[in-house]
């Protein structure tokens, strides 16, 4: 695979922001079962500090969203031309090393870069 350090980064970017998205999705599935289960109006149950049987939860939603608009940030920079290589990568050479490539390890994703 013949990618450039910032397209591998976007790809890990991305790969984070849709595994966040799934996870905020289904949170916050359980999160409105639980409203309409209580009968609750949307601020009051939304408002940790006026829910603190589901405080967490709603915290840890918040912190999710947050976290997809800074991945989605650093994707709009790579789509202006600009770098995103500062996006936390782990970089080791190979175990076996039989040709001197690096093996990058990125959220999940593994490719040799030359």
């Amino acid at each position: 695979m013949n990618a450039s350090p910032n397209d591998l980064a976007l790809i890990a970017v991305m790969r984070r922001y849709f595994q966040l998205k799934d996870e905020a999705n289904a949170l916050k599935q359980r999160l409105e079962a639980a409203r309409r289960d209580a009968g609750e109006e949307i601020t009051r149950f939304y408002d940790p500090r006026l829910n603190a049987h589901h405080a967490d939860d709603i915290l840890t939603w918040h912190r999710l969203r947050k976290e997809q608009e800074e991945l989605m940030s650093l994707a709009a920079r790579w789509g202006r031309g600009g770098s995103i290589e500062d996006y936390p990568v782990e970089t080791e050479a190979p175990a076996k090393t039989e040709a001197p490539a690096e093996t990058v390890h990125m959220l999940g994703i593994h490719a040799l870069t030359d």
